[in-house]
């Protein structure tokens, strides 16, 4: 078997960044180089998301884009959310790729390099958790593009790779939003072993990654599948669980996640753990304990609200309701103040009227989240709300989203004016011209706010104390202090 260089591109979200990382991983196992120039590769991975339709517009883009680079028996594969979603209509449609593999299938791009094969598509599969349990021999940072924009290669400097990693928890999702399609690609939550998420931690942590992402399609679900989840009503205020509306409560796996928590936080190394994609009907009190217990560790948490109009929360089938939803904010900003706050909302869905826009505009000028971001309601085949007859047009689908931007924008300018003057550690990133681009402890990769440093900061290391300066349009100056 002659080996390969492949490049691989990854669309989407930080779990779609979690699976080509494994991807990367049991290739280069395998005798295969990961490469950042696609140009220079043998092979391109492109791993898709369609999870709205601007996400399948960018895929379908990216595709064509690395197609034009197919030269002298280069190797074009597709993999991810686009195949197992639009498989039979992209493989007449995109006759350059030569590979096209479902949500489950991509452990076989490595078959596909080193046999003969003929054009095929295989999406048996939903979901399919790839969780190679690999030696930890690799470099840091694996050269994997993240950008359809950088498939001509990578700009010098710093790499997040070198001290940012992921820790998927689990694939999969079992929960049943009305507007979502993603259970129906990847399948129910299926949870990978403590023993093997903890591995992972020390084995990343040993090649120097200070700052975990810790991840899933709902982070909160993680065990759900090695015993049944206990769903029972309770009465308001109860003090083992943080009350969520309509009587309802959820057992977060028997402080199976609360535990975990606690052993990847005590792993030697270990800065910083982001909690990402916190479903707010899996949030219990026991993991807010956690986050509150250690600060300096657990300084951001990422929780989809989606709206907060009660009935329409209803409609989504989200499990909450808007007073389980102020009510899970203030336990939060009293027990753990330090956390910044990240949420997500759908605008436009079906049925949305004026009235409940405007809720949704006045609880988000109320300033709780530090950040969010937003998105059009995307009509989604083979999902409940799609078939609903009260659809909201285009125009005024946009027109809300821009409003709800704009509404965004002054909160997050107040907020950031009220950083400015204060010392924080910035964790250097990458260089651009003659300024260097990092985070503190406050931004997650590649979503929030930037801080920008002159280039005489990459000299003090890649954690450097430095003083807030300026801000405008989610970027942040600063000098070193």
């Amino acid at each position: 078997m002659t080996p390969k260089k492949v490049s691989i591109v990854t669309l989407g979200c930080l779990k779609n960044t979690a699976d080509t990382s494994n991807l990367a991983k049991l290739l280069k196992a395998r005798g295969h180089e990961i490469v950042a120039d696609a140009a220079d590769a043998d092979a391109i991975v492109v791993h898709t998301c369609s999870f709205i339709e601007s996400a399948k517009k960018e895929s379908i883009n990216t595709i064509l884009q690395a197609g034009r680079l197919k030269a002298g028996g280069k190797k074009l594969i597709v993999t991810g959310c686009l195949v197992q979603q639009h498989g039979e209509e992209i493989f007449e449609d995109l006759p350059e790729v030569d590979a096209f593999l479902g949500t489950g299938q991509l452990a076989q791009v490595a078959d596909f390099l080193e046999k003969p094969l003929a054009r095929f598509m295989d999406r048996a599969n939903p979901g399919g958790l790839m969780d190679p349990d690999l030696p930890s021999k690799q470099r840091r940072h694996t050269g994997e593009s993240r950008y359809p924009e950088q498939l001509n290669g990578l700009a010098p400097g710093f790499h997040r790779g070198d001290v940012s990693g992921i820790l998927r928890l689990s694939e999969g999702c079992s929960h049943p939003c009305s507007f979502c399609v993603i259970p129906r690609l990847r399948g129910g939550v299926q949870s990978r072993s403590e023993e093997t998420i903890l591995r992972e931690a020390r084995d990343l942590a040993a090649q120097g990654v200070e700052e975990f992402s810790v991840i899933a399609q709902d982070t909160g679900d993680w065990g759900r599948d090695f015993r049944a989840f206990d769903v029972t009503p309770v009465k308001t205020g109860a003090q083992s669980n943080i009350s969520l509306g309509s009587g309802f409560r959820r057992n977060d796996g028997n402080g199976r996640l609360p535990s975990l928590l606690r052993s990847i936080a005590q792993t030697p190394g270990v800065r910083w753990i982001r909690l990402m994609y916190m479903h707010p009907a899996s949030f219990s009190d026991e993991l807010l304990s956690v986050l509150a217990e250690q600060p300096d560790k657990f300084p951001y948490l990422d929780m989809p609200f989606q709206h907060i109009d009660s009935d329409l929360l209803a409609q989504m089938k989200r499990k909450t309701d808007e007073a389980g939803l102020r009510t899970l904010l203030e336990r939060i900003r009293a027990k753990a103040p330090q956390l910044a706050l990240r949420t997500t909302f759908i605008v436009g869905f079906p049925g949305e009227t004026s009235a409940q826009f405007k809720r949704l505009l006045s609880f988000i000028q109320e300033g709780w989240f530090d950040y969010l971001g937003a998105f059009a309601y995307s009509k989604e085949e083979g999902t409940p709300a799609a078939q609903r007859s009260d659809q909201i047009s285009g125009k005024m689908k946009k027109d809300r989203l821009t409003t709800l931007t704009n509404a965004y924008y002054d909160v997050a300018h107040a907020k950031a004016q009220a950083r400015l003057g204060t010392t924080e550690t910035i964790l250097l990133e990458e260089t651009e011209g003659d300024t260097v681009l990092g985070r503190t402890r406050r931004e997650a990769p590649e979503i929030d706010a930037i801080v920008r440093l002159p280039q005489k900061a990459a000299g003090k290391g890649r954690f450097v104390e430095a003083r807030l300066t300026g801000y405008d349009a989610y970027e942040f100056t600063a000098i070193p202090s």
